[in-house]
């Protein structure tokens, strides 16, 4: 009993010492022992790898080098077969009630939220309910003159000939609703002649296509874009902190941290915007918690097959026979001969960044509740791998 007791003094010590440095943070490693908590509670805890530690450290001092205790901040995690090696918080989660930002905070993902879009479209694929080479006219009549060729795929690829929102398209939603929807959206694609561009000829990263796949997940499973994501992903998953909008927890949660832009100097307040209740390009929160159990959700094929999953992580083919490195919702990357799948987003002053290195099971999550003054070259969550990686 005394050994376990001093296990246990020693994981106290190291998560003292972590939250010295700015985050809370725990080491989760495959080897595990079971320890005495002071409560004397007993729990798996996994002892850390031999260099987990210093990556864990490596971490600390990133974060540290651009965000100060007294400003927005960050929260990150770092998964490894499963297990969690470190998650961690920096900075603020609300700087009028100087609030800090902890690891349990819900955060905006952004563009990250599109592949929880592609994940449900794949999801009724694989029940049949539709196909990728579907015209998105079967479940959107209103876009019939898009023509056969305009199909789900274009869309999951950003291929469809769609632009991202344009002037012309903002003003013609505003014009119909002073905060717009998807329903205006369909309406003033439908009075436009067409994509600009054939199917399939170019890549051109499009919001508006993704809108499009949220509206086909509501008209196809009979349930509204939020109701799906909760009855199909995050319920069942135990995502017991993620929602998509529209939800009043977005105010109503003390959880929920207010996000910022502008610069360190003048950082400001950015609660909501007028495209706030469009959904399907990202409209999703939630906490590094939440996504540590989707991670592993989708390494062990707990919605989709891992099999199916793999249509998700292959490239867009065009017309021309080239490829684009974008599956469903993914951007599909390589660096330093590491390749990777991942996604970034921006919305609201939140910022997020999501890598997973497939062939080392490990994955990395950053969120920050800030638009400025970060590095992103490399993106953030491969730089916070690389620490991982060192020998």
């Amino acid at each position: 009993m005394r050994l376990r007791h001093l296990l246990s003094l020693g994981v106290l010590l190291v998560s003292m010492l972590a939250c010295s440095m700015g985050g809370e943070a725990i080491s989760d490693a495959p080897a595990t022992v079971t320890v005495e908590t002071i409560d004397d509670e007993h729990v798996e805890t996994a002892l850390p790898a031999p260099n987990t530690d210093q990556a864990n450290r490596a971490v600390d001092k990133f974060f540290n080098s651009f965000v100060d205790s007294d400003a927005p901040g960050a929260v990150v995690i770092i998964l490894k077969d499963g297990k969690t090696l470190y998650k961690a918080a920096y900075g603020l989660a609300n700087l009028e009630k100087h609030q800090s930002l902890t690891t349990d905070h819900v955060l905006h993902l952004g563009s990250v939220g599109k592949q929880f879009t592609s994940l449900g479209i794949m999801m009724l694929a694989q029940g049949g309910k539709l196909a990728y080479d579907d015209p998105v006219s079967k479940y959107i009549p209103e876009l019939k003159h898009y023509g056969k060729d305009f199909t789900i795929r274009h869309l999951l690829h950003h291929t469809s000939g769609l632009t991202d929102y344009t002037d012309e398209i903002q003003d013609a939603m505003f014009e119909r609703a002073s905060q717009p929807t998807n329903d205006d959206l369909v309406a003033v694609l439908a009075d436009m002649d067409g994509p600009s561009t054939p199917p399939g000829d170019v890549f051109e990263y499009s919001n508006p296509g993704y809108e499009l796949l949220g509206t086909i997940i509501e008209r196809v499973s009979g349930q509204k874009f939020a109701d799906f994501m909760q009855t199909r992903i995050f319920g069942p998953l135990g995502m017991t902190h993620t929602f998509s909008l529209p939800n009043e927890k977005r105010r109503t949660d003390p959880l929920v941290a207010m996000s910022y832009t502008g610069s360190s100097n003048a950082p400001e307040a950015y609660p909501s915007d007028d495209l706030d209740g469009l959904y399907g390009s990202g409209s999703i929160y939630t906490t590094v918690g939440d996504m540590a159990l989707y991670d592993e959700a989708l390494y062990a094929g707990t919605l989709l097959p891992v099999s199916v999953l793999q249509d998700a992580f292959e490239p867009a083919q065009l017309n021309d026979n080239s490829s684009e490195p974008y599956g469903f919702g993914w951007e599909l990357e390589e660096s330093d001969g590491q390749s990777y799948v991942a996604h970034s987003g921006a919305w609201l002053g939140f910022n997020s960044d999501y890598v997973r290195l497939l062939d080392k099971h490990l994955s990395v999550i950053v969120l920050l509740n800030r638009d400025y003054d970060y590095p992103d070259d490399p993106r953030i969550a491969l730089k916070v791998s690389q620490f991982y990686l060192k020998p």
